[in-house]
This record gives C-alpha cells, structure tokens and sequence, in this order.
C-alpha cells in the first residue's frame, strides 16, 4: 500500500483526524447503545478481485457484523472511518488491498480483528467468493471462513458473519496459548490450544499455537521427544484447513529438516513460498535453502519467476544465472550469465569468466569456452589462468596451432604457470612434434624435480602410443619414433616398463628394417645401436613379460654375430 505499508504515514499522525471523524458516528451510536472499553473491532474492506463485487460484498459483510453482535462484544469498523484513511494516504475509497496493507490499515483504524478475501466473477453470471479473518498483528494468523460461489452477496454475507462468529471461539484459548508460550509453559500452553480447538473444530489459529507450542520443545530439556512429529501432524491438518498457511509451512518445514528428511523439508519449503508469492525477500531465502540443499533443480523456476517480476534488477539477474550453475543447465546459464553481465558491466570479473567457461567445457561447448577465454585474457592480459584455459578449449576443439600459440603467451606472462608445460607437451605431440614434447616435459621438471616420476609417466604414455602406432603400420620408421620419447621417460625416471617397451621397440625397429640387406658401415652401426638398446634395456625390464624377454634376447644373439661380422668387415 502506497502510504500504509511504507509507514509513510503513522498511527499517530492520523490519530487526530479519526478521532474527529469517528466521534460523531460514536454519539450517534451511542444515543442506542454505545460500544464498550473490550469491544473488539473488525476491520472489512473491500474484498480483492472483481471492482464492483469486492466494495459490495465488504459492505454487506460489515452491515451483517453490526446486526448480528452486540456492539457491546463486537463491532465493525465504520466505512466513513475507512475511506477517510484511505484518501489521506493516497488511495480512494474503496480500494482492495492486499493482506499486508490491511495489516496496516488496521493498526491505524486500531482494527481487533481482520475479515478480507477476493470475489471473481464467473462466465455463469456469479461469483466465487473466499473469505477470511486473521489478527491484524500478522496476517498469516488467519483463518478461512467461507469459500462459496454465488451472485446474492446479502445470503454470502450472512454465511461468512455466521462462520466469523463461530470462529471466534478459539481466539480466548489461542491468547491464554501464547502468553503460556511466552512464559515458556508449553504444557499449559498446549492445553489451552486444545481447548480453543475444542470449541470450534475447523480451528486454524489456534492449531497454529498448538504446532508452535510443540515447536518449542526443541530448545528444552525434551528436546529429544517426538515434538517434530507432533509438529508435523498438526501443521499437516492446519494446511488441509488452510493451504496457504505460511506458518504451518514454516513450521513443518523446521520439523522435517529436524528429521533430516531432506525430500519433505524441500516440499515444506515450496510450499512455503508459494503460500507467500509476493515476497520477494522468502523467494531468496527458499532458492538459497534449496540450492545449500541440493535442490537447485526445483529453485531454478522460482528463481526465474523473481527475474520476470524484477527485469532490470542485476541482482536478481546473478541469482538466477548462479541457480541454474548449481543445476548443471548449462545452456540455460551462459546466457543467463551474459544477460546479468548486460544489466552490471562491473560484475565481469575474472571469476565470471572462469565460471562460463566452466559451464561450456561441461556442455562439451569448446569452441565457445575458448571464445570466452580470448574475451577473458584480453580484458586481463596479465591473467596466465585465463590462456591456460583458452589453450586447453582451442586444443579440445581441434585448434592445436591456436593452443599451441595461446601456451606459449601464458608461459611467457608466468613461466611457474602449473601444468602449462604439461598441456603445451601435450599439444607439441598432438602436432607430430616430439622433440618438442621432450623439452616441454622436461622445462616442467626443471622448476619442481619432485614432479619427475610423473612426467615420465606422461613421457612413456606418449612412446607407448607411438609404439602402439608401430605395430599396425609394421615399419620400421614408426618404431624409431618412438624411441626418443621412451628413453627419455627412462631417463628422467626409470622403471621396468620403461625399460621393457624401449628394448621391445628398439628390436622391433631392427627386426622390420632391412638391416640383412646392409652393405654400409652406417647401416651396420645403426643396427648395432639398436642391438645395443636391447641388450642394455631389457635385462632390467624382463620381469615385465619374461617369456617376451627370452625371446628377444635369443634373437638380438642371431643379430650380434652378423652385425658385428658387418662392423667389422665394412668400419675401416
């Protein structure tokens, strides 16, 4: 409400103006029968929905509260008393507000009580009409009365007083259960509950208390009682009572995640807020419990509602694009991501790049994350991360030249870059550039030794791979290729399967070439080099395959004899 919710306008800022208005309508009440120091006054306006209906219906309703109660005990307040609230905030007569600015209305009317609802008009001609009443103190203490559809306002009228009278017969129980609550007696507390309850079985206010009192076992001694279910019966029958009860929501949902039952608290949670949908500040609380929670699946269409009902607002914007992050909706969060980063250009920071490009390496969108690495590094050139991950998107999506290009400007801004000259030896194989691939791998080594054991791992890992390539095109040029990177991995750390592949690879090498076919001293030397490697090499490593090693060392014997007779004969 434009002046009441805002406080803009206080209680005792209208205090002299409604005593001037109210007291001529008093006198004149007074001249019959005056009101009395407890009669409590009910504050009707003008029900929400359809214009015409929802001021009629309201003054049917007030008229039938003042004939139907002794305005000794009950009274409503009076239209003119309304109206003249409304204008002087702003409003004209006659307006449908929602539950929070009555609330404030109420205070300023000084309201006892609350009867509101919403009429919609149906294609039949009648009405739908919901009805309700609540304490003017917290507008989720309330209490449904009538749902009905029908076009005579003066029998809806009567029926909603009829249930507003009954209703009313918990109100004493449920305020001897709060000051029992308050005095921190839940026992006594609990007892009057019931018996408000009791007096009208359709009770929801005094169910309320009932389900607080419960609650508020958990911070005494029987703490480790069965009050949670307790709680969550009763918040149950209040929300088959009242669907949109915030507080059973709130309640029950206490409860259940007090029983670590994480699938009902999350349904608690939902239920919660749709209870309260225009509570923007709930909404946030529920998306960020059910995101901590693992949830962020069911908070992604919430989330959304919020941005729709707040376009513009950046903040709103960035929740939504780090909810559907937490979902793994990879599609839908990098645009999400761009369009909060077009409402807040300062929200560009480097841990926005990172995060979009997270979210496009998972989708397997790699041509796309390393587009946004290009963004990222040029707008901070000093960032090694940022190429380090370009170079690592652009090698995923095919681009060796680009990553190639991309590591080498990374290692230049931060040559300690971890793992670059990993990735860069990577992508020197990838590019049939061994030589490369063994400085590479061994730059990495020289600025932590301790990282020796793993290089040659991933030294061996290449060789291997050459090896394998070996055996299927069965020349003796492949074999040789992978050579280097075998002795290299042997060298910088040297194990029994480093050992045996090199010897298997070198006789391999021999054993394909035409080395019976030699004539030269060169040809009969590189034979013998090769002969030397196995010789050397397999010793150490036959323990990996003895049956393999057996094998090759009979025939490197054959071999030894004629290349050394080849030496011999041509070497002068």
């Amino acid at each position: 409400m434009k002046a009441l919710s805002r406080s803009a306008l206080s209680a005792a800022v209208f205090a002299s103006s409604i005593a001037v208005i109210s007291i001529p309508t008093v006198a004149r009440a007074q001249r019959v029968q005056a009101p009395g120091p407890d009669t409590k006054r009910v504050l009707v306006t003008a029900f929400r929905g359809d214009p015409e209906a929802g001021p009629k219906l309201a003054n049917e309703v007030r008229d039938r509260v003042n004939s139907e109660f002794n305005i000794r005990q009950v009274m409503a307040t009076s239209k003119r008393d309304i109206d003249a609230t409304l204008t002087q905030s702003g409003y004209k007569p006659d307006s449908a507000l929602n539950p929070n600015d009555i609330k404030e209305l109420g205070k300023l009317v000084r309201a006892d009580e609350v009867i509101d609802g919403d009429v919609t008009r149906l294609p039949n001609g009648s009405f739908r009409i919901r009805s309700r009443f609540f304490l003017p103190r917290d507008a989720s203490l309330a209490q449904p009365l009538l749902t009905v559809e029908s076009n005579n306002f003066g029998d809806v009228a009567k029926q909603i007083v009829k249930e507003f009278e009954a209703a009313r017969k918990q109100l004493k129980a449920n305020q001897d259960c709060e000051n029992a609550i308050r005095a921190n007696k839940p026992v006594e507390a609990i007892a009057a509950a019931r018996s408000g309850i009791a007096e009208y079985s359709k009770a929801t206010i005094a169910r309320l208390c009932l389900a607080t009192a419960y609650d508020a076992y958990k911070t005494t001694a029987d703490s480790t009682g069965p009050w949670r279910d307790s709680v969550i019966a009763i918040t149950g029958n209040i929300l088959t009572l009242d669907p949109a009860s915030r507080i059973a929501y709130q309640l029950q949902y206490g409860a259940y995640k007090a029983k670590m039952d994480t699938a009902n608290a999350m349904q608690s949670l939902v239920g919660l807020m749709s209870a309260d949908p225009t509570n923007t500040t709930l909404r946030e609380q529920v998306i960020n419990e059910l995101v901590s929670s693992g949830k962020a699946d069911v908070a992604v269409p919430l989330t959304r509602k919020l941005v729709a009902d707040n376009p513009g607002d950046p903040q709103y914007a960035r929740t939504y694009w780090l909810v559907l992050r937490a979902a793994n909706k990879y599609k839908e969060s990098v645009p999400a991501g761009e369009a909060y980063i077009a409402l807040d250009s300062a929200g560009a920071d480097s841990n926005y790049y990172f995060r979009q490009i997270a979210d496009l390496s998972s989708d397997s969108m790699y041509a796309k994350a390393a587009e946004f690495s290009a963004r990222g590094a040029a707008k901070f050139p000093r960032s090694a991360s940022l190429l380090l991950l370009q170079a690592q998107n652009e090698r995923r999506a095919g681009q060796l030249p680009a990553a190639q290009a991309s590591l080498q400007r990374a290692i230049a801004i931060d040559p300690k870059a971890t793992g670059a000259n990993l990735l860069l030896a990577q992508i020197s194989y990838d590019l049939g550039n061994p030589d490369d691939a063994i400085k590479a791998v061994k730059a990495d080594v020289a600025l932590d030794a301790t990282n020796k054991d793993r290089d040659a791992a991933l030294l061996l890992s290449f060789g291997n791979t050459a090896f394998k390539a070996a055996q299927a095109s069965k020349v003796s040029a492949d074999y040789r290729k992978a050579l280097p990177l075998l002795q290299a991995a042997d060298e910088m750390s040297s194990t029994a399967n480093s050992k045996f592949l090199l010897a298997v690879t070198a006789f391999q090498a021999l054993a394909t070439s035409d080395v019976q076919k030699a004539k030269t001293c060169s040809e009969f030397k590189d034979g013998s080099d090769l002969l030397t490697i196995v010789n050397i090499n397999m010793p150490g490593g036959g323990s990996v395959d003895a049956n393999t090693a057996r094998t090759i060392l009979g025939a490197a014997s054959q071999y030894q004899a004629f290349l050394d007779a080849g030496v011999k004969r041509t070497c002068k």
